[in-house]
This record gives structure tokens, sequence and C-alpha cells, in this order.
């Protein structure tokens, strides 16, 4: 898979540390490193519209991340990374695989996981505009989140605040012989 776009919305000097640096490099990596279908060298996706499920996806992407030694599921969240040397809060990442309002409420639990000091900062990862067509209807994606960046933006500088972004993805090619990726049985994913 391609990483397409890493947008920075508030940002205290953490992207300066050697702690993000760390994250930075596994969460490109777990990007880097999903492949469909399986086997293959890049991420071809069938251009069937609202045909491909998104979990199968997500579920590559922390695979790899639990190489890397972060752990799943903190906190609501799908994966979080703990320094080994334990003096610093975790960093969180949700790749998006519900709808836009599932998106809307993943920034606001980071925010408010930094605001309580339960976490040094987060990413929400989710398809960009191009692939968004041939995933689970009204899955979360960059464009439709994109009026709200300025709001979110004004948290910089706010006591609390470590670290909050946001990263998309897209497929490397589209390709109508590869299969679709299995769906959920959740949301929209039926639809």
């Amino acid at each position: 898979m391609r990483f397409d776009e890493w947008i920075t919305l508030v940002d205290d000097g953490y992207s300066t540390s050697a702690e993000f640096e760390v994250v930075q490099d596994h969460i490109l990596d777990g990007i880097d490193a999903i492949r469909w279908p399986h086997g293959s060298d890049d991420f071809a996706i069938n251009p069937t519209r609202k045909g491909n499920g998104v979990k199968p996806i997500k579920d590559a992407f922390i695979t790899r991340l639990l190489q890397y030694g972060w752990e799943d599921e903190f906190d609501y969240f799908d994966a979080h990374y703990t320094f080994p040397r334990g003096d610093s809060l975790p960093f969180v990442v949700e790749w998006e695989t519900g709808n836009i309002s599932s998106s809307h409420r993943a920034i606001n639990r980071m925010a408010k996981g930094m605001l309580e000091g339960r976490i040094a900062g987060g990413l929400l990862v989710l398809p960009t505009a191009a692939l968004y067509p041939y995933l689970t209807d009204r899955i979360g994606n960059l464009r439709e989140l994109r009026p709200y960046l300025e709001l979110w933006s004004r948290w910089q500088g706010q006591p609390g605040f470590g670290y909050l972004g946001i990263a998309s993805v897209e497929h490397d090619r589209l390709d109508h012989t590869v299969p679709t990726i299995a769906k959920g049985t959740d949301g929209r994913a039926l639809l």
C-alpha cells in the first residue's frame, strides 16, 4: 500500500523527538507492508464500487506494528507503542474501519487521551478520495475530514496536547482481476 499524505494538526515539539521518529518509521513501514492479494509485491484493489472490506487491510497494518513491539487494543485505539525505557506516555494509532462519524470520534478520543495525560499523541490513518470509492460504503476518508482540519489545528498550544495527526493511504494500482477484499459483518460493511 502507498502512503499518501501526513498531516500534523497539533505538535508541541513531539515531532522533533526520537520517540516520534520511531513511531513514524514503524507506521510508514506498516503501511508499506500491506499487500493485496496476499503474497504480491504491491497493493492492488479491485475497482468494484463499495466492493472491498477494510478490516483485513487494518489487520495487516497492525500485524506489522506488533512485530515492532506495539500492542493492540489500548483505550479503544487499534494499537499503541510504549517506549522501552518507560518514562514516556504511549503513542496511539487508529486505522479507520468505520464510517465518517467514527473518524471524528477517533480524533476526539485522541484529544481526550492527551488532555487526561494517558497518551503522548496519536495518528488516524484513513483512505484517500481515490481509494474511498472501492471500500465499504461511507468509510471514513480524508476528503470528508478536510473541512475540520483547521478546527482541530486550533488545539495547537493548548495545555496537555502533544501530537495529533492524520495519515492517508492509497492503493498502488487498480486491477479488475484481483479478488475483492472480504467485508466484515457490522455497520455498513455488507451494503
